[in-house]
């Protein structure tokens, strides 16, 4: 385990030992809360200095922060994901559990099963990750007497681990996933395969802010895949226009955006269905959410409301899509001022997953801007609900900020 990993662990254990918030901890050290929370979470590495002033707030010494102990506290999920993916796609390392290709293929199916459809799946997904991520670094050794399947069981694993950087806000590694995925999918043989990696890989540049290479990469995979007369070429195609609309979104082109949901997406989510091809989740009901984040992203709020109303959320697969309509629903509401219709999206959230809103950082920011507008009566219960899903210390870090 590295130093800043040990680190992160400890102040943790220590602050929430004391029963002190990040707010507290980061007031006394003189930090933002947020970067403390960015700590924590082992995204950032601080220098001595800060290390100091957060020994000095918690009371405890230099070392016992950054010595491993026997009373080292488990990491959280987030935390541990993020480095079993740091070692998946930046170190070398040995085969776990000896598993034969098919047996890797099913503990692939298994996670992504995991990853889709648990209410709890960041915490199951960091049980299985570990040994699941080291099969697959070494699945391409020479002598294999399947390399298609290996191939192909290594690009739907790295496709996992590009959504699931994204999701626990890792943008850099989705990027590493991505890359890693395309070039496995390469050897596949398979063109629908091929058009998922590249559908991942402009969603990873998406996340790096480079919305224009993200367009390219989408609008040549469906030049790439156009032809292809099936129902899984068709589905992995919409998916692709769908990438392309959020790139345009992001450039400030919304009627592009627009059109390509009306014009090309629509027309074959009509063809094909509710799919879950590449677990892209495309149909109907998934254009209907890329219309609604492509209103808010111009932030038109009243138009997104509209289509949102319309959406049954019944046919989506996908648990995560689910819950991330309601969170598109809340931002809207709080988009418009209108706190407590915020709120009641964020119930509706929990219910579908309450880990989802503790470890996603975009359901975080959409938290906090909830409290920023809500009267003080709303407040409380935005604050039991904070603490029900075990993110007080955002919470308190969003109202020390506004």
């Amino acid at each position: 385990m590295s130093l800043g990993q040990v680190f992160a662990q400890r102040v943790r254990w220590h602050r929430t030992r004391q029963g002190k918030s990040q707010a507290v901890v980061a007031g006394l050290a003189g930090l933002n809360a947020e970067y403390l929370g960015q700590i924590e979470r082992g995204y950032r590495v601080p220098s001595l200095d800060v290390v100091e002033a957060i020994a000095g707030a918690l009371g405890v010494s230099v070392p016992e922060l950054v010595a491993e102990s026997s009373e080292r506290p488990s990491p959280a999920p987030d935390v541990l994901l993020a480095s079993e993916l740091h070692r998946a796609l930046l170190l070398q390392q040995e085969a776990s559990s000896g598993r034969s290709t098919d047996e890797l293929q099913e503990a692939v199916e298994h996670a992504w099963r995991l990853w889709q459809g648990a209410a709890d799946r960041y915490s199951r997904l960091a049980a299985v990750v570990p040994d699941l991520i080291g099969d697959v670094a070494t699945i391409n050794a020479p002598g294999t007497t399947d390399p298609l399947l290996e191939h192909r069981v290594a690009a739907d694993a790295y496709a996992l681990l590009r959504t699931v950087a994204r999701r626990i806000g890792r943008p850099d590694l989705a990027l590493v996933a991505a890359d890693r995925e395309r070039r496995a999918a390469e050897q596949t043989e398979d063109d629908v395969r091929l058009a998922r990696a590249n559908w991942n890989l402009a969603h990873a540049l998406l996340g790096q802010q480079e919305p224009q290479t993200a367009e390219e990469i989408a609008l040549a995979a469906i030049a790439d895949i156009k032809g292809h007369g099936t129902r899984e070429a068709a589905a992995i195609s919409g998916a692709l226009w769908l990438a392309a609309a959020v790139a345009a979104a992001r450039s400030q082109r919304r009627f592009a955006a627009i059109e390509r949901i009306r014009d090309h997406a629509r027309p074959l989510a009509e063809k094909t269905g509710e799919t879950n091809v590449g677990r892209t989740a495309f149909g109907p009901t998934n254009v209907a959410l890329h219309m609604v984040s492509v209103e808010l992203e111009d932030g038109h709020t009243a138009d997104a409301l509209a289509i949102a109303d319309e959406i049954d959320p019944a046919p989506l697969q996908s648990r995560e899509r689910r819950t991330t309509l309601a969170l598109d629903l809340a931002r809207s509401h709080a988009m418009r001022s209108d706190p407590g219709a915020a709120l009641l999206h964020l119930l509706e959230a929990e219910q579908c997953s309450a880990e989802e809103l503790r470890y996603n950082p975009t359901a975080h920011d959409t938290v906090r801007r909830v409290f920023q507008r809500a009267r003080p009566s709303l407040r409380k219960q935005l604050t039991a609900f904070a603490q029900r899903v075990g993110i007080e210390d955002e919470l308190a870090a969003g109202h020390t900020l506004s």
